[in-house]
């Protein structure tokens, strides 16, 4: 009796020992293993066009690089993107290319603060500026926005960024007009109702949310000066001469002369080379799949992806796009 329970215990001993060694090999390799990797994508507010694309990016993310998961995040806009960018609070970003010279300048609303750990991966798509007015507002040119209400969007954001660099060609400083804050939805909504005389907006041509402003009759998109233009160009790199094609909207039978910068995709710099390199390559070898999610990546090529780029691009990128040729 007495062996037998001494060979229990050895045999028990011997058991635990084995797991033990298992154990520890096991946990071994869980920490040789690359652990899942979290990216936060700055967006702006629900209403926008960020949001989608930056939803439609972390889903590629996903689907197509294993180990690596992605979310779209909801934020105040490109300012704020820039700021989190710097504090850490996110990964990846799309940021409108005034507001990210700004940023890297340390000019403007960043006068001072230089942010220069953010990089470039590529354009996205370009923001031909829309100024909407209402036609009951006597509103004849963006001279004429002196003293007037313009929906600027959420504070903070890209969008007011953009409005000031447009209305100082025209010697109209922020104290010259009111500011109204609120979401891209808001400002549609405060247009309409005629809470705001004005909302210039940068966005792609056939925006849905323009669309639905030009559909009632009320609104109109009024044309920049070609003096002013090439002003304004000169004056911000990060702008070219554009044009928004009659037609493009209801109501709409003329070419409107504008101006329009561009909405990047951009990085923060510590993030490793050969992650951004990936991300990349994901992004220009599934437009078709971007595509699928919204119509504004059909302007992402890799030819333009560095226009309205006003800060060097990620080594990860910038190996990509050397690697296809699309830069030197």
């Amino acid at each position: 009796m007495k062996f037998t329970i001494r060979k229990i215990i050895v045999l028990l001993v011997i058991v635990l020992m084995f797991t033990a060694i298992m154990a520890g090999c096991g946990g071994e390799k869980k920490e040789e293993g690359k652990a899942p990797t979290f990216l936060r994508i700055g967006t702006a507010s629900m209403g926008g066009n960020f949001f989608p694309l930056g939803s439609a990016i972390a889903q590629l993310i996903n689907e197509k690089i294993d180990g690596v998961n992605a979310s779209a995040q909801a934020t105040g806009g490109s300012a704020e993107n820039c700021n989190f960018l710097q504090q850490g609070e996110l990964e990846l970003a799309l940021v409108q290319s005034a507001t990210l010279r700004d940023a890297y300048m340390g000019e403007g609303p960043f006068e001072g603060r230089a942010i220069k750990n953010i990089k470039g991966i590529t354009a996205i798509y370009f923001n031909q500026f829309h100024v909407l007015v209402r036609k009951d507002s006597g509103i004849e040119s963006v001279a004429d926005l002196k003293g007037k209400k313009i929906a600027v969007g959420p504070m903070g954001g890209g969008i007011e960024v953009n409005t000031n660099k447009l209305l100082a060609a025209y010697g109209i400083t922020p104290q010259d007009y009111t500011p109204v804050y609120g979401t891209r939805a808001e400002a549609t909504e405060y247009l309409k109702t005629g809470r705001v005389d004005c909302h210039i907006y940068g966005t792609g041509l056939g925006s849905s949310q323009i669309t639905e402003l030009m559909l009632t009759g009320n609104i109109k998109i009024i044309p920049l000066e070609p003096d002013k233009i090439e002003e304004i160009s000169k004056d911000n790199p990060e702008f070219g001469k554009s044009r928004i094609p009659a037609g493009t909207y209801p109501n709409q039978d003329k070419d409107i002369p504008t101006i329009a910068g561009s909405s990047l995709l951009v990085a923060r710099e510590d993030l490793p080379e050969d992650m951004v390199y990936t991300i990349t390559k994901a992004i220009f070898e599934n437009i078709e799949y971007l595509q699928s999610f919204h119509q504004y990546f059909k302007q992402t090529v890799p030819e333009d992806a560095l226009v309205g780029m006003a800060t060097p691009l990620h080594p990860g990128a910038e190996k990509y796009l050397k690697e296809i040729g699309a830069i030197k």
